[in-house]
């Protein structure tokens, strides 16, 4: 098909038996071949298309190695029917082991050639085994004539089963005919109408593309990739890979989208010859259609960008098919549609006469309400935790004394700036307040203009999920399993969420937000930091172990990170509200990296390895990873403040220890019984856990995280159950 397109066809047909293998046909209206060419066509190494040795580094045409009517030759039966324009008659030739088993015959015919391939693999039954059904083999067959003739809508196309008289494909080609006129031909208008082009130029690397793609409003379970370098149908993993990565935040879940597109590159920037081995399939299985090119990652993303911009564009129009509601089922009281009642009886209480009670619908029965399959889980209990956010800066929280004692006690929170994006006239409007000192908003203002923080945003940015961010904003909070692990209702889906990981990244992407306005944890009375260091040093969190490292002079190396901190202080206090005295050597606040407020039940058990963290962990020489650094440790400590400690349990522990621990309750007489032991010790577990719900409303009330994709498969998230799934079983939930 290919040979018949280099020879300027207009037309070419093709017939297959059995999927091709009994016999394929491809006919065509092209120049032909010279009969003095014709002792030769099918031998190795053997070419029309060259005519000097330069002619391989801009070679246009689709072959010219002489090696695919020779490889035909060697497994089938090859004839070749065969008429140039100035011939008198058309001349036909039998080939087998790339030689021509005889003179040419004349034979009456048209202008063009017709090649007829028989018996195939029939001297190799091994390799004619391994092929797939003939009904596959045929739909294989008419999948390739098909996207050639999207790719050359001018060309007439037509493919038919011989056993039939009516072609399953059939194109008129033409001048006037457009391949999204042939798309609607082969796919049907319900996709062609959902098509748009686009386009695609560059000088560096040099390529060009055109194409057609398919709009959010079209959805399949497959994705059609077809994809043309220099009019030649191959395939490309990382382009393929990039189109599936465009689409998955427009379309929902395994559905996929329909492209074509068209490529031209430099010739020799493409590689051909890919051995199966590069390619890193399983089981060595690789189609010979791949194909590697110069430069394909840039091409790739420079594809995406322009496919992204234009689908980002169509959100807004998007189309739903849905059935209208009729008023009554499942819609509130309030939410329907009023009856009109005279003005006049409204004033005096009346009810309407009995034609305008009828007219409006008001003694007609109510529907019975229609059960919602898929109703998300609401949970009337669940309070309000605005109380536990900063609503007004103007008012400053008061600290609650915590229960346990030492210098974790001695805190208290602070107003926090406004969690939203920062901007000058918003630092104007906290000066005018009271809110925000001059001083401070110049450490704001220049904070927000460093170049490394912006680079730092837009890499959070760039990897971040638009659909996993609406789930995580939208959750709700169902209760918590362990330590870290909650669960949660995100649309239909009963999740189990590592949300220590998300506080982690919400606290880490909204320091960058807010660097130099971020709110602080003031505390009641200064701690010393070298006494905080040593606690933070001797922490086994922090790798010290007293027989292992007893050289270790810890006084000494306190002594080191205090003088740090020292040094560090005016940095720290003005882009993270870390607040040391460095007369006193004191701390005095810490940042708020979540923007928490007083009387949650904070944890500061890990405030001494905090320190040691941000003295031993950041890189203090260079200045983006400075301050990445010091997000990320002030983000680590903001999650754990919320955190339960370590030695409290799991909620469900059923542990030989928890068992004998209520053994020990009920004999003691605490409780009456093991289901009574076990009911109480749970309520104080859950209790101890509570932070894990103010943590998610933290979470849902930032509002701005972009939540890293990976999180959506590293097992941060865990779909436990779904509301579809469980429907299918139940026809209920």
């Amino acid at each position: 098909m290919e040979n018949s397109l280099d020879a300027g066809s207009t037309r070419i047909a093709i017939v297959a038996k059995s999927g091709g293998l009994k016999m394929l046909r491809i006919e065509d209206d092209g120049h032909g071949i010279r009969a003095d060419d014709l002792p030769i066509l099918c031998e190795r190494f053997t070419t029309s298309k060259l005519r000097k040795y330069e002619d391989l580094s801009s070679i246009g045409t689709f072959g010219f190695r002489g090696e695919a009517l020779a490889s035909i030759s060697h497994v089938a039966h090859v004839t070749v029917t065969t008429m140039t324009s100035g011939d008198d008659c058309a001349r036909v030739a039998q080939y087998s082991e790339s030689q021509m088993q005889g003179p040419a015959r004349p034979c009456a015919g048209t202008r063009g050639t017709t090649i007829v391939v028989e018996d195939m693999f029939y001297n190799n039954p091994t390799r004619r085994q391994a092929l797939s059904k003939e009904t596959i083999e045929h739909a294989k067959v008419l999948e390739v004539v098909q996207r050639y003739a999207i790719h050359y809508p001018k060309v007439g196309f037509s493919c038919r089963k011989n056993t039939s008289s009516v072609s399953e494909l059939t194109t008129v080609g033409g001048e006037d005919v457009t391949a999204q006129g042939v798309i609607s031909t082969i796919y049907g208008q319900s996709l062609a109408k959902e098509l748009f082009p686009y386009s695609l130029a560059s000088q560096e690397p040099k390529f060009s593309c055109t194409g057609f793609a398919s709009s959010p409003n079209y959805m399949s379970r497959s994705l059609t990739f077809i994809l043309f370098i220099n009019n030649r149908l191959v395939e490309s993993g990382p382009l393929k890979r990039a189109l599936e990565a465009v689409y998955q935040s427009v379309l929902p879940r395994h559905q996929h989208p329909w492209v074509y597109l068209a490529l031209e590159v430099n010739p020799a920037a493409i590689d051909v010859n890919v051995h199966p081995t590069k390619l890193g399939t399983p089981l060595g299985h690789f189609s010979k259609m791949e194909v590697q090119f110069l430069h394909e990652e840039t091409i790739a993303q420079k594809l995406q960008e322009t496919l992204l911009a234009q689908l980002q564009t169509m959100g807004g129009s998007r189309t739903f098919v849905s059935a209208l509601p009729s008023p009554g089922k499942g819609a509130p009281i309030a939410e329907k549609e009023k009856p009109k009642v005279p003005q006049a009886l409204q004033l005096l209480h009346l009810a309407p006469p009995a034609a305008t009670r009828a007219s409006a619908g008001l003694d007609k029965p109510e529907p019975p309400a229609v059960l919602n399959p898929v109703r998300v889980r609401t949970d009337h209990r669940q309070m309000s935790l605005q109380s536990m956010f900063l609503e007004s800066h103007s008012q400053a929280a008061q600290a609650t004394q915590a229960s346990q004692a030492g210098p974790a006690s001695q805190l208290q929170l602070v107003a926090d700036p406004p969690a939203s994006a920062p901007s000058s006239a918003l630092s104007q409007a906290l000066v005018q307040s009271g809110q925000m000192s001059e001083e401070r908003r110049a450490a704001f203002e220049e904070a927000q203009q460093l170049t490394s923080i912006e680079e730092l945003r837009i890499s959070a940015a760039v990897a971040g999920d638009t659909e996993l961010s609406a789930l995580v904003n939208k959750s709700v909070y169902v209760g918590p399993v362990t330590r870290e692990l909650v669960l949660l209702q995100c649309g239909k889906s009963l999740c189990m969420v590592n949300i220590a990981i998300l506080a982690r990244e919400c606290a880490y992407q909204r320091l960058l937000r807010l660097i130099g306005g971020v709110g602080c944890i003031t505390l009641a009375e200064p701690l010393p930091l070298d006494e905080l260091l040593k606690l933070g040093i001797q922490d086994p969190d922090s790798g010290y172990d007293p027989e292992l490292h007893a050289s270790v002079d810890v006084e000494a190396m306190a002594s080191r990170f205090v003088t740090l901190l020292l040094e560090k202080a005016e940095l720290l206090n003005a882009y993270f509200m870390l607040e040391i005295d460095v007369s006193s050597k004191c701390l005095k606040a810490l940042p708020n990296g979540l923007g928490l407020k007083s009387d949650m039940g904070c944890n500061f058990e890990t405030l001494p390895l905090f320190l040691v963290r941000l003295c031993a962990e950041v890189n203090w020489e260079e200045e983006k990873p400075c301050l990445e650094g010091i997000c990320q440790v002030i983000a680590d400590f903001s999650a754990e403040l919320l955190l339960p400690s370590d030695a409290e349990a799991d909620i469900y522990q059923r542990g030989r220890a928890a068992v004998e621990e209520l053994n020990a309750a009920v004999q003691s007489g605490e409780f009456e019984d093991i289901v009574a032991a076990s009911a109480a010790k749970r309520q104080r577990t859950t209790e101890d856990l509570q932070g894990l719900r103010w943590l998610h409303e933290a979470l849902r009330r930032d509002g701005e995280c972009q939540w890293p994709r990976e999180l959506a498969k590293d097992g941060t998230f865990l779909e436990l159950a779904s509301l579809d799934q469980l429907y299918k079983i139940f026809e209920r939930c």
